[in-house]
């Protein structure tokens, strides 16, 4: 999953692997930030891998509260594909393959394009 990061004047949401795959880590800093009068609401989705941190701007920024949560790794992300970018990158590759063979009978007939794909 890429990171995805949405932000108002006064919401912040974070989804990433590693909110996903650190769910005590997560939850440890979630403790630490909610000690932040400036921070009212933090909702934390587990499965989703999302964290949405309500607070008030006059008093903290949203950029303040990316530097702490970068600091603690949220923003990384998974260095494995997904299971989409496996599906596109077969789909290429058989795309691709299909291209070259009709690409080949026209040039050479179907009996030598036949008989090249055979070895």
């Amino acid at each position: 999953m890429n990171t995805y990061i949405h932000q108002t004047h006064k919401r912040l949401r974070i989804r990433s692997d590693y909110i996903r795959d650190h769910y005590e880590d997560v939850e440890q800093l979630i403790s630490q930030l909610k000690e932040i009068d400036a921070i009212s609401d933090i909702k934390h989705k587990k499965y989703a891998g999302s964290v949405a941190i309500s607070f008030d701007n006059t008093q903290i920024s949203a950029e303040d509260i990316l530097e702490t949560v970068e600091s603690h790794h949220w923003l990384r992300e998974n260095s494995k594909p997904t299971f989409i970018e496996n599906a596109v990158a077969k789909g290429t590759k058989t795309f691709a393959r299909g291209m070259a063979v009709m690409a080949l009978k026209r040039l050479a007939g179907p009996s030598v394009s036949r008989l090249l794909l055979s070895l």
